[in-house]
């Protein structure tokens, strides 16, 4: 197969080593290229933002995997260094036919290494950090204006999810136009065969497993999933949490105040095939996170059967539509407490017609089918032939 077209992909995001930061981005460029295009990534580190993160800092240089060809680049800012000083002197941006973005620092080295280089059309893409920078007092001084460069300068721009792209076009004048949506998908491969939906749908677990899996982070929101079980009519239950953090003591605290200590198992850090062995035993998913970019975490639960509640207006939102593939609620104690009691009172089925639809809509919105849309809409909006 011939190469179709040459891509640069310039995000901090992409990882180095297998589990060592988040893979959608990765699937992206995997999927891209496996469609015959070539992909190479230039990974601005931020070393302070690295640090603060507490993620691995690598030592800079290029590293290859499966064909693409990864520049490490550290810097202590993105604002005041030289990018074309550190990359190899043949590197030519003048080589690639599109240039993508991901992240506040993916957009402000990407934007300097075009510079007036006319004609290379470049997507700049929006996740919940770059909303964070532009809105938050600490990082908009320095963000703000050179993110807002970034999104005039580029050609199209890729919300990362349905409440991104409202986000982002209220904030940015040059975002209403050349906005579209560029969401994740998993692999059909981990996605349950029919007949482990219907079984599932057929029988309610006694005790009614729930489940989270996520960084213990305070905006997880884990607290309020804990307030909400036990504020809730349900009783024959088990909570898993999945997942460490700087939360967790907190929330073992706060469960052994509510006496809930035989409901709520903390499972702490486990692989992520085994948070998928876990999740086929579970009957409710919930994580009402804020700022959330999109959340693997809700697909990898539908894909075991599981009806999924997840945060109105943020993250997946959109994606999981009220009442017809899953469940959006506020975090709030109440809210969630209510929408727990109704779940689990459903008629078997409700729940099928809820858990098949969302098997359906990942199946019909797998990785390779997202990763292709992302291009044809770049494409249409580009002109890229």
């Amino acid at each position: 197969m011939g190469i179709f077209m040459k891509i640069l992909l310039v995000t901090d995001l992409y990882p180095i080593e297998n589990g060592s930061e988040p893979q959608t981005i990765k699937e992206f460029a995997k999927n891209w290229q496996q469609s015959g295009h070539q992909v190479d990534v230039i990974r601005p580190n931020f070393m302070f933002n690295t640090y603060l993160r507490k993620r691995k800092i690598y030592p800079e240089g290029t590293y290859y995997e499966d064909d693409i060809i990864i520049y490490n680049i550290n810097c202590i800012t993105p604002f005041w260094f030289n990018i074309k000083n550190k990359l190899p002197k043949d590197f030519q941006i003048s080589n690639y036919d599109l240039v993508i973005s991901h992240m506040p620092s993916g957009a402000i080295v990407a934007t300097k290494l075009i510079g007036r280089c006319a004609g290379i059309p470049y997507v700049s893409s929006v996740h919940a950090s770059d909303i964070k920078v532009m809105t938050d007092p600490i990082y908009k001084p320095y963000f703000g204006k050179k993110l807002f460069e970034a999104y005039k300068r580029a050609d199209a721009i890729s919300a990362r999810s349905y409440s991104l792209a409202l986000k982002i076009k209220k904030l940015s004048p040059y975002a209403s136009k050349k906005t579209f949506i560029a969401p994740s998908g998993i692999s059909p491969d981990i996605v349950e065969p029919m007949e482990f939906f219907e079984q599932k749908a057929a029988v309610r677990n006694e005790p009614f497993v729930i489940s989270t899996a996520a960084k213990l982070i305070k905006r997880k929101n884990v607290n309020i999933i804990i307030k909400a079980l036990h504020k809730a009519k349900i009783d024959n239950y088990v909570f898993r949490i999945m997942g460490n953090g700087p939360e967790m003591p907190k929330l073992k605290k706060l469960v052994r105040r509510l006496g809930m200590q035989e409901k709520v198992i903390f499972e702490g850090n486990i692989p992520n095939n085994e948070v998928l062995i876990k999740l086929r035993l579970s009957d409710l998913f919930i994580l009402v996170s804020t700022g959330e970019t999109f959340g693997m975490a809700y697909l990898e639960a539908g894909s075991r059967g599981n009806v999924v509640i997840a945060t109105e207006n943020d993250g997946v939102a959109g994606f999981i539509k009220y009442n017809l593939n899953g469940f959006t609620c506020k975090p709030n104690v109440e809210e969630l407490a209510n929408l727990i009691d109704d779940i689990y009172e459903m008629p078997r089925s409700e729940i099928r017609r809820i858990i098949l639809t969302l098997r359906k809509d990942l199946l019909t919105n797998d990785s390779k089918t997202v990763s292709q849309r992302y291009l044809d809409k770049i494409k249409s909006l580009t002109g890229i032939k």
